[in-house]
C-alpha cells in the first residue's frame, strides 16, 4: 500500500504543531511578546491553521477517516513538541514518562497506517 499523503500529511501535522508551539511559547521565549497575543495569534494561528486543513486533506483522501487524522494529528505533535521544548527551554527529553509517551505516540501512528476497518 502507497502511504505518500498520509506520509505528506503526517509531515505537514508536525510543521504545523511546530508553528503553534511558537504561538502558544512565544510568551515565554521572548519578553516582549508577554503583552502581545494577537500578534502571536495572527503570526502563527493563521500558518499553523493552513498547515493541519493540508494534512487533514491528504490524510483523508488516503483514510476516508476523520477518527484517523485526529489520532495520527495527537501523535504528530509530541515530536515537535519534544524538540522545541529541549531547544528553547532545555528541559528533558529522555524522562521515563517522555519516552512512554513518545512510544505511545509511536503505536498510536503505527496502529493508523497498518490497521484497516471503519
Amino acid at each position: 500500500m502507497n502511504h505518500t499523503l498520509l506520509f505528506l500529511g503526517c509531515l505537514l501535522a508536525i510543521l504545523g504543531h511546530s508553528v503553534a508551539w511558537f504561538g502558544g511559547n512565544s510568551q515565554f521565549l521572548w519578553e516582549s511578546w508577554k503583552s502581545s497575543p494577537l500578534y502571536a495569534i495572527i503570526l502563527f494561528g493563521i500558518p499553523s491553521n493552513i498547515l493541519f486543513w493540508l494534512a487533514s486533506r491528504y490524510m483523508f483522501e488516503e483514510t476516508h477517516s476523520i477518527w484517523q487524522i485526529r489520532w495520527i494529528m495527537f501523535a504528530a505533535s509530541f515530536p515537535a513538541m519534544y524538540t522545541l521544548s529541549k531547544i528553547f527551554f532545555n528541559e528533558p527529553f529522555f524522562t521515563h514518562r517522555n519516552i512512554i509517551t513518545s512510544l505511545l505516540a509511536i503505536c498510536i501512528i503505527y496502529v493508523q497506517f497498518y490497521f484497516k476497518g471503519k
